[in-house]
């Protein structure tokens, strides 16, 4: 192993004297006696093998070998500088890049919302915001690709560490429609209506027909789409009626062409969600920052969610 020949305390001392060209003036810089600094640069030019400095009217005067030596000086100070930061934000959780995945729905409004809270306070953090599907999400928290993730969540997946969230669904009906007109709403008010839902293995959709079929009331699909945003936006268009979350509600009621009125749906039918990191690789510090951000921002949804009359409520 290379032992380096000139230590940290030297190359500050020799910096200071090229840069005030006085021995007094870098020991004052320095808070050290003349002494010190005379016997740094003396040892420091044994070390070296040269001639550093020479004395004439106006100071002390670097050589032409020491005026090369002081470049690199400079550079390893700088370096050496640029570490010591480096470290603080480290410690701080405020470096290096965070990686999110979020399932489409939350995508263009909780990550946001909780992005821009948590960057007021963390200038420095570097974040990448990605959108994809559940299972991939899933796969690459497990892999360590992405630092955490936000997922729809029935089960337990052994390989993540999972914080859970419950979203309270209400039913998106057409404003023209007698529908609308109801405080509530149940599984046998459906009866003959068109029903706009998610994919059949949708959490949404499964539970939706589990409470119909108790119900005795008939499934009656008219349109199957892939978010809640499209569901809803159908609904608007008077082709049926549709079970959405509270995310994708409160966005689409803030359109001007809206004529979509929420209902709420008894029994309750709820969105499963989950904020999931990896059981397998250690949390970063700014990802452990971040979480807390995340963590206020879903519960207040969920709390939002399942109050009185969420829909007059400013989004959180």
């Amino acid at each position: 192993m290379m032992k380096l020949r000139y230590s940290f305390r030297q190359l500050q001392i020799f910096q200071e004297v090229a840069r005030t060209a006085s021995l007094s003036k870098a020991a004052r810089r320095l808070d050290l006696t003349q002494p010190a600094v005379s016997t740094a640069i003396a040892n420091l030019e044994q070390e070296a093998g040269f001639l550093l400095f020479r004395r004439n009217h106006y100071g002390t005067e670097l050589t032409p070998e020491a005026k090369h030596l002081a470049e690199g000086v400079d550079k390893v100070l700088s370096s050496v500088r640029h570490l010591e930061e480096l470290s603080d934000l480290i410690g701080q959780g405020h470096s290096g890049k965070l990686t999110i995945g979020c399932m489409p729905g939350l995508s263009p409004t909780v990550i946001p919302r909780t992005t821009s809270a948590y960057l007021a306070e963390h200038e420095a953090s570097r974040l990448s915001l990605q959108t994809f599907s559940t299972p991939k999400i899933a796969e690459w928290v497990s892999e360590g690709q992405f630092d955490l993730g936000v997922i729809e969540a029935e089960s337990d997946l052994p390989e993540l560490s999972m914080t859970r969230y419950q979203l309270r669904m209400h039913l998106a009906v057409p404003t023209s429609s007698e529908l609308a007109s109801f405080a509530e709403l149940s599984p046998e008010q459906l009866y003959g209506q068109n029903l706009i839902t998610l994919d059949e293995n949708h959490q949404s959709t499964a539970k939706l027909k589990h409470v119909l079929l108790q119900a005795n009331v008939p499934f009656r699909r008219g349109l199957e789409v892939h978010l809640f945003s499209s569901a809803i936006a159908l609904v608007n268009e008077e082709l049926g009626v549709a079970l959405v979350d509270p995310v994708t509600a409160h966005g689409f009621l803030k359109r001007r062409d809206c004529q979509v009125t929420m209902v709420p749906f008894a029994p309750h039918i709820d969105l499963d969600i989950a904020v999931v990191t990896s059981r397998f690789h250690a949390l970063s510090r700014q990802c452990q920052g971040f979480l807390p951000y995340l963590h206020a921002n879903l519960t207040a949804w969920q709390t939002l969610a399942q109050s009185a009359s969420p829909w007059n409520t400013v989004t959180p």
